[in-house]
């Protein structure tokens, strides 16, 4: 078995380190040379907390009990008298701090169809971090007589009710990591509906926390990543260079296929030419004229609207073109041309 030559084997070599260095750029390109990295530096929190205490009428559905706090039992209508609620507020922070704490607070008594305020807690800024509010007790009578004089006055007309208390707390914070700022407002809505369970008193949201930090955001250099992008890049190039250079001296030490001079002669003239076994026989009747050049017969062949026929005879060439009883005709050996 003939064994490649060693050029064909060196443009082996540098099509498959190309199509390496090829795959590696591109996987390469695939990884990022840099990523962002979120670093936490301070965290910090605001925190309301409602309890409440609600003062019963007389009662059997509780078991004669004057009181209930929360997760105690169901607060019927018909017989809690007053809720009395307390607001606690904390502010922390995982650094130390200087805040300024500015709250106020604003309580409304509602329906589907307007909101009313009952009472108000005025703006007040303070350094503590822990803040104690007093909050109107839902007095159920005087609720009611309230609602009713808006009824009166508005037209309106509603089986239930909603008693809200809003506060809002600002936060303005220094600390060595920034500055915070936070807004928070924990509302409380205490609402007087019918459920399965009867006409009930249901209060949610009673623990409120809204959380947030101080972040930073790092950068970070892949000089690896970049590095190694760098490598495939001359990689790429020396393949790519090594496989264009053993290409063309492969195709230079080729043998060039030279043309013979039949070849050459008849080149122009192949749409013209038939290819035949043997030479036909001649009629005596039949005028032979001979053309001095292949360039001639061609003409004669275009004018005559006749092709070409070639036959060989050893080393002779003879090309001929029959037009009825007239031959002519153009001999030529392989030396001559």
């Amino acid at each position: 078995m003939k064994k490649p030559s060693k050029k064909l084997v060196l443009i082996i070599f540098f099509t498959v380190s190309t199509l390496i260095s090829i795959i590696v750029t591109y996987t390469l390109h695939q990884i990022p040379t840099q990523e962002t990295k979120t670093n936490t530096l301070c965290t910090y929190s605001s925190t309301a907390t409602y309890d409440y205490t609600a003062t019963l009428e007389p009662n059997m559905i509780n078991d004669n009990r004057t009181t209930l706090k929360p997760n105690e039992g169901t607060l019927y209508v018909a017989v809690t008298k007053q809720i009395d609620i307390t607001l606690t507020y904390t502010f922390q922070a995982t650094l130390p701090t200087n805040a300024e704490i500015t709250y106020s607070a604003i309580q409304s008594l509602k329906t589907a169809a307007w909101q009313h305020p009952v009472a108000r807690i005025p703006q007040t800024t303070t350094n503590q971090t822990q803040i104690q509010l007093a909050v109107l007790p839902f007095n159920k009578t005087e609720l009611e007589a309230t609602k009713k004089q808006i009824e009166t006055e508005t037209g309106t007309s509603s089986n239930t009710y909603a008693f809200e208390m809003a506060p809002t707390f600002i936060v303005n914070a220094n600390t060595s990591a920034g500055s915070i700022h936070q807004t928070f407002t924990p509302t409380l809505t205490i609402d007087l509906e019918r459920t399965d369970e009867g006409y009930v008193i249901t209060i949610d949201s009673l623990q409120q926390t809204k959380a947030n930090a101080i972040t930073e955001d790092q950068t970070i250099i892949h000089s690896e990543t970049i590095n190694q992008r760098y490598a495939s890049y001359v990689f790429l190039a020396i393949s790519t260079a090594g496989l264009g250079f053993s290409i063309y001296f492969f195709k230079k030490g080729r043998p060039t296929t030279r043309k013979s001079p039949l070849e050459k002669l008849i080149a122009p003239y192949k749409d013209l030419i038939i290819e035949a076994k043997e030479s036909p026989k001649i009629p005596q009747e039949t005028t032979i004229i001979d053309i001095e050049s292949m360039e001639e017969l061609a003409k004669t062949s275009e004018i005559l609207a006749r092709p070409m026929i070639h036959t060989k005879n050893g080393k002779e060439h003879t090309f001929y073109i029959i037009d009825s009883n007239t031959r002519y005709q153009y001999k030529t050996t392989e030396e001559q041309t």
